[in-house]
């Protein structure tokens, strides 16, 4: 049976930057085009993304974060958030101001839905303290509702390897067993197809114990893309927040449709995207660039079109479908 929607209200607590589109800034406008109520807590503030060869701006202590928050409850601000949503965090001080912040939220709203990017790095390597890894499963993973981690963080939370669709199956029940009942690894590369990359889902019944697993492929687009994961996360709750309601509590199947719809939308987006990277004339060396030795110009070139493609927000053009694994 469908539940009544009631309108949805996020909290954001992440990244921002004065210029492109990281974090809250790729977050907050497609959340808000898809109808969502968005309040933001920086975690940082920089002038860029560090995807530039210099960035300037700071990491905010926890100290601030909590501060923000208690304002927010100061005028009562802070009832009626249905969503929370967490990205770039970079120490475990703020780890614990998140952990405290969603808390407090639980016992306004004990049915918060929250979502967690567990940002520590790609490329098999971590980009914050080691230490954050076992924060995020022991302390956020309990609880979170949806986690989204690509497959080096999905690795680094499971302690498992992942070098095939069964090993990525079975990250998922792992990570279902540190208590969150949806999961979304973002993309994994298999079966030696440079081509191709593939999501994987699992979503359980918290009462049953009812699992629905299963996988979308879709095309590996290169380049010096930023943001994508933060934005994904923001379309993945945006998609699941508009549909779980036709699906009724504890009913599968709204994961996979959203899923479906947040990759026909990343996809577009991402394409737009090197499309007008290509458009600058830009060159783009064959050879992966290190951080510190990238032109501004070309990095500049695969900042997000969100604002141009936002038409790929409210009307996906592409169709991906998800299979069952």
């Amino acid at each position: 049976m469908a539940t009544v929607s009631r309108p949805t209200r996020v909290l954001s607590i992440q990244s921002h930057v004065v210029s492109g589109y990281v974090g809250n800034r790729a977050a907050t406008f497609p959340l808000q085009l898809s109808g969502h109520e968005v309040d933001v807590i920086n975690t940082v503030q920089f002038s860029n993304h560090t995807g530039y060869n210099s960035f300037r701006g700071e990491r905010f202590p926890a100290s601030h974060i909590l501060d923000l928050f208690a304002g927010l409850e100061a005028n009562g601000l802070d009832s009626g958030y249905t969503h929370l949503l967490t990205g770039y965090m970079g120490n475990s001080e703020n780890v614990r101001a998140v952990e405290e912040i969603a808390k407090r939220l639980l016992v306004q709203t004990p049915d918060l839905f929250f979502v967690l990017d567990p940002v520590l790095g790609d490329d098999n390597a971590l980009y914050v303290p080691q230490e954050l890894v076992t924060m995020y499963r022991d302390i956020l993973c309990p609880l979170a509702k949806l986690i989204l981690p690509n497959q080096f963080e999905a690795e680094q939370l499971t302690d498992m390897k992942i070098a095939s669709v069964a090993d990525a199956k079975r990250a998922c029940d792992k990570l279902h067993s540190f208590g969150v009942p949806n999961v979304v690894i973002t993309s994994i590369n298999v079966d030696g197809d440079s081509s191709q990359l593939h999501l994987i889902g699992s979503e359980r019944n918290e009462e049953s114990g009812a699992t629905h697993q299963f996988s979308i492929s879709f095309p590996k687009l290169d380049g010096y893309f930023t943001g994508s994961g933060d934005f994904f996360a923001a379309m993945m709750l945006a998609r699941h927040a508009s549909l779980a309601p036709q699906y009724g509590r504890g009913c599968l199947g709204a994961l996979a449709r959203a899923c479906e719809l947040a990759t026909a939308t990343q996809v577009g987006v991402m394409s737009a995207t090197r499309n007008y990277q290509v458009s600058t004339g830009v060159p783009v060396p064959a050879t992966n660039l290190v951080r510190g030795s990238r032109p501004a110009d070309m990095v500049r070139g695969f900042e997000l079109r969100i604002i141009p493609s936002q038409h790929l927000i409210t009307n996906p053009t592409m169709v991906f479908t998800a299979t069952d694994i």
